[in-house]
């Protein structure tokens, strides 16, 4: 066998492998889908399920009206969207001031700040159930807020360093000898480059607070639990058995806004991602 067929035997077995790993990766959800639209999702086997012999739109008529599904639906927008915003305002003066410390300093200050995500939610939601307790914040969405921004804004400040990490020297020396105050270097020339890496973050806390559960379910009281809690209604107890194929209807419901958002804004993670991994 010359270097040639040895060549496209390689590439056949990486498409191979590639098309296996795509098949057993998207086998769960679009057994998922299959199961909401079926009547009989608990008692069939997965792969039955594909086949859609009990086929029914009925499971999506209870996951809204019986889920309150707008209800929770709107829970999750608020919160996401506001830990989006309020993260980004928040880490990435904090990144662009630790950047100008001494390396040293940094490095030691933005490992202080991610060691706090290091530690698992469960072990933080006693403590802030208690904090949140004290202020009257108990149950409520802004303490719950307050609660993802305690995950969130650690990842985001070490995320943020990396990329005024990248910020060139020279632009920033520039702008100086001409005259740029230290507002208007951060706002007109840091700020820009790391433009990429901003949305990306953005896109990357919008989709942890959508899908996060633990302190939604640990801290959220009836008015504020967002659709992660909402789905639990339909497990069932002592008396009444699991509904499948409404659980399956709700969280395809769920899933569906996210991976949407993901689809659109997949050039912008990618471009944000890739710019945080080259230096200058």
């Amino acid at each position: 066998m010359n270097d040639r067929n040895k060549a496209n035997a390689k590439l056949a077995g990486q498409y191979f492998g590639l098309t296996i790993w795509l098949i057993i990766s998207l086998l769960p959800p679009v057994i998922l889908l299959a199961a909401a639209f079926n009547e009989t999702a608990m008692f069939r086997s997965p792969l039955a399920l594909l086949t859609l012999r009990d086929f029914t739109l009925n499971n999506f008529s209870v996951a809204f009206n019986a889920g309150d599904f707008w209800f929770y639906f709107r829970n999750s927008v608020i919160i996401a969207v506001a830990s989006v915003i309020i993260s980004v305002a928040v880490c990435v003066p904090m990144a662009y001031g630790l950047n100008k410390l001494r390396p040293k300093i940094r490095g030691a200050l933005s490992f202080a700040i991610l060691a706090m995500r290091f530690l698992p939610h469960v072990v933080l939601a006693l403590p802030l159930f208690l904090i949140f307790v004290d202020l009257g914040l108990s149950g409520s969405r802004t303490g719950l807020l307050f609660a993802h921004l305690a995950i969130h804004i650690p990842f985001a400040v070490w995320m943020m360093v990396g990329f005024f990490e990248n910020v060139p020297k020279e632009m920033e020396e520039a702008a100086i000898v001409d005259g740029c105050g230290p507002w208007k270097l951060f706002w007109s020339i840091s700020l820009p480059v790391v433009r990429p890496g901003l949305n990306a973050l953005a896109i990357l806390i919008f989709i942890m607070s959508w899908n996060e559960y633990l302190f939604a379910l640990f801290l959220a009281g009836s008015d504020a639990q967002p659709l992660t809690v909402g789905i639990t209604r339909f497990m069932g107890g002592v008396e009444a058995g699991a509904q499948y194929g409404v659980i399956a209807a709700y969280a395809s419901l769920i899933v569906l806004p996210v991976i949407i958002f993901a689809l659109l804004a997949n050039r912008y993670i990618v471009t944000g991602m890739t710019a945080g991994a080259v230096k200058g």
